[in-house]
């Protein structure tokens, strides 16, 4: 049954999502923490997708102290950081290269 459900879940991810849990599976059984800009990551992705790669961090252990409010979750996707490279940088930052 378990087996069925990382299935269904497998299959339910896009690929951005996928890397994402991967790189959070591997930092955990590394013992490191999460990337610094998983935020930025995580607001990449659609909606849908970023639910389902939080529900798996907080399972996972990760965010168990962090409080994540349902607008954030919930807003469009925003710039991908890997094609944006001002993006990881913040609005202000960005603001000031332009």
């Amino acid at each position: 049954m378990l087996q069925a459900l990382v299935l269904a879940v497998a299959q339910a991810l896009s690929p951005a999502a996928t890397a994402f849990v991967e790189d959070a599976t591997a930092r955990l059984i590394a013992g490191e923490e999460l990337s610094p800009d998983f935020p930025v990551r995580l607001q990449a992705l659609p909606p849908d997708q970023r639910l389902l790669a939080i529900v798996h961090l907080r399972r996972a252990g990760y965010l168990a102290d962090v409080v994540m409010p349902l607008d954030w979750i919930l807003s469009p996707a925003g710039p991908d950081p890997a094609t944006d490279s001002d993006a990881a940088l913040g609005s202000d930052n960005a603001k000031a290269h332009e």
